[in-house]
């Protein structure tokens, strides 16, 4: 046994070592546990050296207290801690770094400790505050139009925005602004609903067309000016292109994204029995999702809900998740937990579709004997119910502590008969089509 958990905590070791991000442990008390590779290139710490070591023996005070102020937060209240702040490198320049720390448990349940991984943002700081100053030194398209859409004034930067000449050439050749301008027709209605019951839209962002038919997004600040009877008599705006913006925000996200998924990965070889599981699950869910013809940022969401669903199990004592017989009441309930765990950590954060959701409810079941909430039908969102089908196929498939795999034939046979009852008919069906007619293999 102390063989394999010397083998467990070295393949622990090469693992974060492999990852670009500084990651590090430490005790309940703040002391050093062990740091990764990137961990030592970042700061200049040796990791022989870090090892029952107090953060205030390597950073300056002001540094120090800092982390150490988070640490104590974070170890009082057990769970997730994502922030922002900055930092110096090696070298002794400062960073913009986001800090991901999560509390991991002794066996007896206590705290033992944190784990912490940190994402050096400097860059994309550095693009934001460039196109922000470039933003406000720059002059926005300020237009007026007509309640039905004809632009009846515009300056120059409106035109150059829309890749026109000149102001007369655009409001020459927009004639139909609802069909030429906007991408989502639907948004010019929306607006002008906005106006007629506020009197204003301040910041409504959307998408639109420029002269040569590429896309932009805008943001948009229009107020409506009335005659004497109240009646609408143009709209005057502000358009500012935020094309940019948006992208670095995506950027972001998908950093944001990957960090996660990095934790994930680090906390699921504390169970090396379903390594890979997350991957496979996530592949498979993706595959159903595409055989049923869902749109692709539906697909995308799914994925990123798929890749960390078993995030939450961060807070369920190792021990447990790879105890090698079944499980008791207790130790069930306490697995159970997960679901909502990983909601809890991912709830606040701004994911391209419902991604806490689909984890909280993707051990939901149609008939309402699901957990943690006992939803039923058209009640659990989709994703999550393509989800579970995916889930439960890859768990049947694959080996657990306490058991060998059952197999992809019996996988199949048990989200056929529950087909309606526990599982949705539709995603049963696409699975069933995937592996028997498309010859569907688990990767």
């Amino acid at each position: 046994m102390n063989q394999k958990l010397e083998e467990a905590a070295i393949f622990q070791q090469r693992l974060i070592d492999a990852l670009p991000m500084p990651v590090f442990y430490l005790d309940s008390e703040g002391r050093y546990l062990g740091i990764n590779s990137s961990f030592e290139k970042f700061f200049g710490q040796k990791r022989e050296q870090t090892t029952g070591k107090s953060v205030y023996e390597f950073f300056p005070k002001e540094i120090a207290d800092n982390f150490n102020e988070k640490n104590r937060v974070l170890l009082q209240n057990p769970g997730i801690q994502i922030y922002e702040t900055i930092v110096k490198d090696t070298g002794g320049i400062v960073r913009n770094v986001i800090f991901h720390k999560a509390t991991f448990p002794n066996s007896d349940g206590s705290v033992g400790g944190l784990i912490g991984a940190m994402l050096d943002i400097t860059d994309l700081k550095r693009a934001e505050e460039s196109y922000r100053s470039i933003f406000e030194n720059s002059q926005e398209g300020i237009f007026r139009s007509t309640p039905e859409g004809k632009i009846i004034m515009a300056n120059q930067a409106m035109a150059k925005m829309f890749g026109y000449e000149s102001p007369e050439e655009g409001m020459t050749s927009i004639t139909d602004v609802i069909r030429q301008h906007y991408v989502n027709p639907e948004d010019r209605r929306i607006l002008k609903e906005m106006i007629k019951e506020h009197g204003f839209v301040k910041g409504y962002e959307t998408q639109c067309y420029r002269k040569d038919g590429s896309i932009i997004w805008i943001s948009l600040t229009m107020h409506a000016l009335r005659d004497e009877k109240g009646q609408i008599i143009y709209y005057d705006g502000i358009n500012a292109d935020i094309t940019n913006r948006k992208q670095t925000v995506e950027r972001m996200k998908k950093a944001l994204g990957a960090t996660i998924q990095a934790i994930a990965v680090t906390v699921e070889t504390r169970d090396p029995y379903t390594a890979g599981h997350q991957r496979r699950v996530a592949n498979l869910a993706c595959a159903i999702a595409t055989e049923m013809n869902l749109p692709i940022d539906m697909i995308d969401g799914i994925h990123m809900a798929a890749a960390i669903h078993d995030l939450g199990k961060i807070s369920v004592p190792s021990e447990i998740l790879s105890k090698p017989t079944q499980l008791t009441n207790v130790e069930f309930s306490l697995i159970k937990t997960h679901s909502q765990s990983g909601y809890d950590i991912l709830k606040d954060i701004d994911f391209p579709g419902p991604v806490a959701r689909t984890i909280l409810e993707h051990h939901e079941r149609m008939n309402g004997t699901g957990y943690p909430n006992g939803l039923t039908g058209d009640n659990i969102l989709l994703e999550s119910r393509i989800l579970a089908v995916a889930d439960v196929v890859e768990s049947m498939a694959s080996h657990r502590p306490y058991r060998a795999a059952l197999g992809l034939d019996a996988a199949m046979e048990e989200i056929e008969k529950e087909k309606g009852a526990l599982y949705d008919m539709s995603v049963v069906d696409a699975c069933l089509r995937l592996f028997r007619k498309n010859g569907y293999q688990l990767q």
